[in-house]
């Protein structure tokens, strides 16, 4: 039985001619039309988001699975390496550098962006907003419902355990889980 990834390699140079048509396309467009395709099921929705993606991000790899209703905002900021698959009901918003081989589980949210409040006489909502980039290293697993903050320097060969609100870098080699993330384990 083929796997996913078998199937991508499978089906690579067929997958390059789209990327290159769509390529053509405005940006706007190209958007647009992920927007669009959000909600799109299985492989056939995985492939079309795979080609907008491809180019709207800085960089896509291959075999970079985005399942359906994630949100994305700012893509144009955003790498992805090889092997990467982010499930259901994520937000994936600002500078974010996605390794090889991560998997992000449901109900995700990345965030690079936080607002300053220094100025007590402005609400913090019309404060400036700082951009600080989130690195996520090779070989990642990022539980379910975890949030990962502005800053944040993800390790290689680290599990966030679902849940986690990550507000600090973790290292290479470990497991990280709680309110806020702390390395629980090394592995």
């Amino acid at each position: 039985m083929d796997r996913p990834r078998d199937k991508f390699y499978k089906y690579k140079n067929i997958i390059n001619v789209f990327v290159k048509l769509d390529s053509y396309l405005p940006k706007i467009l190209n958007r647009s039309l992920l927007v669009f395709f959000r909600g799109t099921p299985g492989i056939i929705g995985a492939g079309i988001r795979y080609v907008f993606i491809c180019n709207l991000a800085r960089k896509c790899g291959d075999n970079v699975v985005i399942h359906e209703e994630v949100y994305f905002d700012a893509i144009h900021m955003m790498t992805f390496g090889n092997n990467v698959s982010i499930n259901p009901y994520c937000y994936v918003a600002g500078e974010i550098y996605f390794g090889n081989n991560v998997a992000v589980a449901n109900h995700t949210s990345l965030h690079s962006a936080n607002h300053i409040y220094n100025d007590s006489n402005m609400p913090i909502k019309y404060q400036s907003i700082i951009n600080n980039a989130i690195v996520i290293a090779d070989d990642v697993w990022i539980g379910s419902g975890c949030r990962i903050l502005s800053g944040v320097k993800i390790g290689k060969h680290v599990v966030i355990a679902a849940g986690a609100v990550v507000n600090k870098s973790i290292p290479p080699n470990s497991i990280a889980a709680g309110v806020p993330a702390k390395v629980v384990k090394k592995i």
